[in-house]
């Protein structure tokens, strides 16, 4: 199955599929109510984190494809704008529920969230630095400025990557 097999029957299929993932949250707040446990609810908001999360990369991806193979003008008048809100729509709410439930900080999958968060944008200012070192970049700031800049990039990098795989720092200190 090739992405846009499967961006066609997401398509074809609209109308299940924006009633399931509209629903999701919702219906993962009333198990939440009906099966509370020390491990079961932050299982439960993890795993509706983490769908939430595929959906709006899988959204991303739709829209860099379609964008950069036809255009934006293909995207708006090919495209049903109501599945185009719903990832979003899914991510919030899925945040929102599980900050109602319960610490975001007691939920794994908000941790793996915010650390994929730090080192993807890292990633971004990483790459789009090395597209900008030229010459003329380094007259305009000094070389040890630079690499100051990039072991800062690089510390939050490391802070993204002990949260997802290691005990999150705190912040403030507790005292």
């Amino acid at each position: 199955m090739t992405l846009e097999t499967f961006f066609t029957q997401l398509n074809a299929n609209s109308l299940p599929i924006a009633v399931l993932v509209f629903a999701a949250p919702w219906v993962v707040w009333v198990l939440c109510d009906w099966i509370p446990g020390q491990w079961e609810e932050p299982f439960l908001l993890s795993l509706n984190i983490a769908l939430a999360t595929v959906s709006i990369v899988l959204w991303a991806g739709y829209l860099a494809y379609a964008s950069n193979t036809a255009g934006w003008q293909a995207v708006v008048k090919q495209a049903d704008m109501f599945l185009l809100l719903l990832p979003p729509y899914y991510f919030l709410s899925s945040i929102w529920v599980a900050r109602q439930r319960m610490p975001l900080s007691r939920v794994p999958a908000f941790r793996t969230l915010q650390g994929i968060g730090l080192l993807a944008g890292v990633y971004l200012a990483l790459s789009w630095l090395s597209r900008r070192v030229y010459v003329v970049f380094f007259s305009y700031m000094p070389f040890s400025t630079f690499l100051w800049i990039l072991a800062g990039l690089l510390g939050v990098a490391y802070i993204g990557y002990r949260i997802i795989f290691g005990d999150p720092p705190k912040y403030p200190p507790e005292t």
